[in-house]
């Protein structure tokens, strides 16, 4: 669904001591799982990971006290990068325009174009890439911080539309008479799909919203690859709270 989307692990051993690292792990490892809940393509600097674990007490090379577990599930699943490109943080003032080297890995950007970092601390954006003399250019990469803000630029990037389904009609009414009606409107509903969050890992092709007015779930279906990224939605009765996969239910405290 989301495999097109490319997100980097910032990891910086400065954030992680000034926090204490278990802190730090766990609020960073809540993000890159969510990131991996969208089926999207993870990746971490070797180079980076080694500087962090050098330069944190409570780590080792081989993860084998408990807040190292954290970091080993943060990139178990990531793809390691060795491969450097010079990295230069672009100042834009006109005639006195200025680059300055920073210290970042950034050979995961290809040829993709939805790409962002995983960052606790980062907050460059605009970057020019060097991979030779003769091969460079500038680059955006979005930083993300909250899971929120991972859920906003996914949805701006690749925006959903929502179909309003006769089977399960709208405001409560005209649904099938076997099929979960959709309580709200096609407008609120719209702007609760825009908020969505995915559990691909579980199930593939559904977001899930808590609708507050409602005080329930509201479940969206993907309609199959179409240009205008279709999903159709109903909401959930109480009883069938128990369907919802328990990262959702955890993510908006609802059990």
């Amino acid at each position: 669904m989301y495999s097109d989307f490319h997100f980097y692990i910032d990891l910086n051993w400065e954030d992680a001591v000034d926090k204490t690292v278990e802190i730090y792990l766990r609020e960073f490892c809540r993000l890159v799982e969510f990131a991996y809940q969208h089926e999207a393509t993870i990746y971490y600097s070797q180079k980076h990971l080694q500087k962090f674990i050098s330069q944190v007490e409570d780590l080792d090379v081989n993860f084998s006290v408990s807040v190292g577990n954290i970091l080993d599930v943060m990139i178990e699943n990531a793809k390691r990068q060795d491969n450097e490109f010079y990295s230069f943080e672009l100042c834009f003032a006109n005639e006195n325009t200025t680059i300055l080297h920073i210290d970042n890995i950034l050979s995961f950007v290809k040829d993709h174009d939805k790409i962002a970092i995983l960052t606790c601390s980062n907050k460059i954006e605009d970057f020019l890439l060097v991979k030779s003399k003769s091969n460079y250019g500038k680059i955006e990469c979005k930083n993300i911080n909250t899971s929120q803000k991972l859920v906003h630029w996914i949805a701006t990037v690749k925006p959903r539309t929502f179909n309003l389904s006769p089977k399960h009609g709208e405001k409560g009414k005209g649904n099938y008479s076997k099929a979960s009606p959709l309580l709200c409107s096609k407008e609120e509903a719209q702007n609760m799909l825009d908020d969505a969050i995915p559990c691909f890992l579980e199930q593939e092709k559904s977001l899930f919203n808590f609708d507050t007015i409602h005080q329930t779930f509201i479940v969206f279906y993907f309609e199959g690859d179409n240009p205008q990224n279709q999903w159709h939605g109903f909401h959930l009765k109480q009883e069938e709270w128990e369907n919802v996969p328990d990262f959702i239910r955890k993510y908006f405290n609802r059990y």
